[in-house]
């Protein structure tokens, strides 16, 4: 879990970082070709630097991409949390063929362990034979 959230931190940073370059440069370039101004010029320049007519902004952007990194997060998280808590069937068959049912959390299911729905523990012999049905 903290992996997927320091992934997702740094690519945040990543897209901020390169945003911020990329606005940089465009600034840079336009600083580079109005260095020699007349007075007259200076007086027609608006105050604030406008963007393009139809771009979004940095600050528009990182949050469209939080948004969906927020969204793909929750959504792993519901799916993950409602396949670990999917009820299983299992039927443990013994060599001398009889068997037994039990109900188990898939997420309580480590190899030839598992917990019940009410709480026993089964531990399965080597030559026991599971067979498990949603």
């Amino acid at each position: 879990m903290i992996t997927k959230i320091l992934f997702t931190l740094t690519v945040i940073i990543v897209v901020a970082l390169v945003f911020r370059q990329r606005r940089n440069q465009r600034h840079g370039d336009k600083a580079h070709q109005s260095t020699r101004k007349t007075p007259e010029q200076n007086s027609r320049q608006p105050s604030r630097k406008t963007s393009e007519p139809g771009a979004l902004s940095t600050r528009t952007v990182a949050y469209c991409i939080l948004a969906a990194l927020m969204a793909i997060s929750i959504t792993v998280f519901i799916v993950s949390y409602q396949s670990d808590n999917k009820i299983i069937n299992i039927r443990v068959i013994a060599e001398d063929s009889m068997s037994t049912l039990y109900q188990a959390k898939q997420k309580s299911i480590k190899g030839r362990h598992f917990v019940t729905l009410d709480g026993r523990q089964v531990t399965l012999g080597g030559s026991d034979r599971i067979e498990m049905a949603p």
